[in-house]
Formats: structure tokens, sequence, C-alpha cells
């Protein structure tokens, strides 16, 4: 009987126009999608690695100079956040956030925003799966369950099909499947069509860990359509008529898809000020006053000189570099809790989930600086370990000399690398939005089976 009524239900939409609707705007909008991704994607490349040669230029030259000009010369070291090559499944306005910090042994300059791109154009969305799947196919699964039980109960097919003894949850378990398997197949023809494009044109690598990303993004994706069918068979199971459930759900569509994703951002900006930049200017150079003034004697600059104690200028570096970090992790904080507001609309939830098993968006630039931070700390310990004389004392005139003509070699020189999150680490991080998805899935289908056994034919 369950077959039966899958079978129906799923013959019933794909012979309905809102399926065809829905399967050609996807299909459009996911090929559209490829290829602005794949000319964003090349020159996002092509920028990187121009930079990153150019950096790695700048740093076989500080190498032939000597220690000290290696470590706490201008100009700093540049470090970049690199391109993700599956922002084509959620882009996560990555062109908005920092990519660059200057970088040496005693600080982290940034962040830094280094990116061709035109800051008086509007930004705009990108056409990623997150969009099409976020909006038009959350749109399309109401547009498939409105009428599901109500439409039924006006035409009076509901009340011929339960009139043989037919179990009123086999009736809706059937709806709901049959409705899932619908909206599965534009879904599934559109990241076909999308993946086979970019994988043509060499974007996507052959690597187990992105497949094994992808994979988890198109589960997901299914978990996240299958909320906003339940909820549309629960909206539809407590109302009369289609017309009714109809305008209920859109008003729904509209908070869920629209109000609520953005929306969260202005509240946490309320709920969480941040300091600004001069004041926390102002903390790290009393910070320094007072460690110069504990260890006393001597010429100081702001940054390490030939001379003058290694020890010295790595605490106030430490010091000042915790007052900064401080004040960036703020910044991630006041993100983070924009983002726990917003996880009352499912299509937040999607889009963070998205997010977090990919590694783009917040989730990278978070990465990226976790990395910086160790990078500079790896810089310190190799001065350290470089560095020939006692770090704890200044230098007389002779062996300043002798440290500014150390040369370094090359290839012992740390190196900075962006390297992405395994799958391991990107499911956990995305854990507890697959967790919320679930239950959003538990409550509305626990909701539409309670409302349907009490509906009144």
């Amino acid at each position: 009987m369950l077959r039966e009524i899958i079978w129906r239900e799923l013959l019933d939409h794909l012979q309905s126009l809102r399926f065809v609707l829905t399967l050609v705007l996807v299909i459009v909008l996911m090929l559209t999608g490829s290829v602005l991704y794949i000319h964003d994607y090349r020159q996002q490349v092509a920028d990187y690695r121009e930079n990153t040669n150019e950096n790695l230029n700048l740093l076989k030259n500080k190498a032939e100079r000597g220690l000290h000009r290696l470590i706490s010369f201008r100009p700093n070291l540049m470090i970049y956040r690199s391109p993700s090559p599956l922002g084509f499944i959620a882009e996560g306005h990555e062109k908005d956030l920092p990519n660059a910090f200057g970088v040496d042994a005693f600080e982290l300059v940034g962040p830094q925003t280094i990116l061709r791109r035109n800051y008086t154009l509007q930004r705009f969305d990108a056409l990623d799966w997150v969009f099409t799947i976020g909006i038009i196919l959350s749109f399309a699964a109401f547009a498939m369950t409105y009428d599901s039980i109500s439409g039924e109960t006006e035409t009076g097919t509901l009340r011929l099909c339960l009139s043989n003894s037919l179990p009123r949850a086999t009736l809706l378990l059937g709806k709901y499947i049959g409705t899932i398997i619908s909206l599965t197949i534009p879904l599934i023809i559109g990241i076909g069509m999308n993946i086979l494009i970019i994988s043509l044109f060499g974007i996507l690598p052959y690597e187990p860990t992105y497949w094994l990303q992808i994979g988890g993004v198109v589960l997901f994706s299914v978990l996240y359509i299958s909320v906003f069918a339940t909820l549309g068979l629960f909206i539809s199971c407590l109302t009369r008529t289609s017309s009714v459930s109809l305008v209920l759900l859109l008003l729904v569509w509209v908070c869920f898809a629209v109000f609520i994703p953005r929306t969260g951002g202005l509240l946490a900006s309320r709920l969480t000020e941040l300091p600004d930049e001069q004041t926390i200017a102002r903390q790290a150079d009393d910070t320094t006053h007072e460690i110069r003034k504990r260890y006393g004697e001597g010429k100081f600059s702001a940054r390490w000189s030939p001379g003058e104690p290694l020890t010295r200028s790595a605490k106030i570096g430490d010091a000042k570099q915790a007052i900064y970090n401080e004040y960036r992790n703020q910044q991630l904080y006041q993100v983070k809790l924009a983002q726990n507001i917003s996880r009352i609309s499912p299509t937040a939830i999607y889009q963070i989930g998205c997010e977090s098993l990919i590694g783009t968006g917040i989730k990278h630039y978070e990465r990226f600086f976790k990395k910086a931070i160790e990078y500079r700390r790896s810089l310190l310990q190799f001065t350290y370990e470089e560095y020939p004389f006692n770090p704890n004392v200044f230098l007389e005139n002779e062996e300043k000399g002798q440290l500014v003509e150390i040369q370094m070699r090359f290839n012992k020189i740390p190196k900075f690398d962006d390297n992405p999150s395994n799958f391991s680490t990107s499911f956990t991080e995305a854990s507890l939005d697959i967790l919320l998805l679930f239950l959003f899935n538990l409550v509305f289908f626990m909701g539409a089976f309670l409302a349907f056994t009490r509906y009144d034919l």
C-alpha cells in the first residue's frame, strides 16, 4: 500500500507544472553558477600564485641579507589565504573577508584585504549551491506540499482514500517520501551538471577529501529540503483550504529564507559592541612601555634592532599580539553569535553547515587566522634557534656587526601554507547544524502526524 501511495504522489509531482519549472530553474542556475565560478576561481588562483611567489622572492632576498633583516625589517613578509576549489558550493562571502597578514617574528599586522574587486560595486550573493538549494528548492518544497492534505480535502480525494481503511500514518509517510524523491531529482540533476562542467575545466581536484565533502553536502541538502517538505505537510494538516495553507507557508518561507538570516548580524552587533581600533592600539602601546620599564636600560625601538636583547623584543611582541589577537577573537565571537541567533532558521543552518562541511567563509578565515598566529610563533622560534648570542643581554658593536652579516639558508626558514581542512574536522564542525536540521525534521513530521490523526474530514 505504501509503495502505491509513493508512486501516485511521485507521478502527480512529475506531471505538474511546478516540478517542470523547478527543474528548469535549478538547471539554469547551476549551469550559470558553474560558468561564473570557473572565471572567478581562475582569477583568484592567478592572484594567489602571484602574491605568494612575490613573497617567496622577498623571503629569499631577506635571507641573503642576514637574520635581522629577515626577521624584523620592512617590508614585512606577507601570508595569504588560499582560494577554495569548493567555493561553488558555498562561497561564504569570501571576497568580503580579509585574505592577508603582514608577519615577522614579533608582530602580526592586519588582517588586510588584498583582492581584485570593485568596492563601489554592490555586493551580490554568489550563484552557488547554497543559494539555489537554500532559496529555490525550499520554495519548491512548499509549492509541492501546501495542498497535500488541505487540497485533497477540498476535492474530496482524501475522504475517498481514507474510506478504504488506509492508515493515516501510511498515507502521510507516502506523501512525504514521494515529495522528497520528486525534489531530489532536480537536486541531483543540477548538482551533476554543475560538477561535470567544473570538472571538465580542471577546477575541481580529484582528491578523496573534496569528494567526501561534496557527498556530505549532497546528503545535508536532502536533509534541508526535507525540513521544508515536512513543514509544508504540517501546515497543510492544520488548514482546511489550500489557499490558506499557501499564504501561511509563504509567510514562513519569507521569515526562514530572507528575514532571519539577514537580521542575525544586526542583533549580534547590538548585543556585543567592539572597542575601536584606536583603543586597542593605545592598550598595546601601554603594554610596550610597561615591559620596557621592566627591562630598564638601553635604546628602545618599535622593532627589534641589532644589539637589543632578543628576549625583550619577543616579550613586547607577544604582549602586543595578545591584545590584538583578543580583539580579533572578539570579532570572530560576534560573527559566531550572529550565526547562533540565525540558527532558528533552517536556511541559515543550511548555509552555516555547508560552509563548515567544505571549509569556506568565516570558517576558512578563522582557520587562516589561527595558522597565521602559529606561523609568527614558528618564526620567533626559528629566530631563537639561529641567534648566536645570549638573547637576554645587549650586544657590543662587534657582535652587532656579526649579527647583521649572518646569512640564512632559505630551505631552513619556516614557510606558510594554508592547507584545507580534512573531512573529519569539517564533519565535526558541521555536526551541530546536521543535528539541528534532523531535529527540525523530527518536530515538523511529528507535528504533521499528530495534526493529521486529528484531522476532521
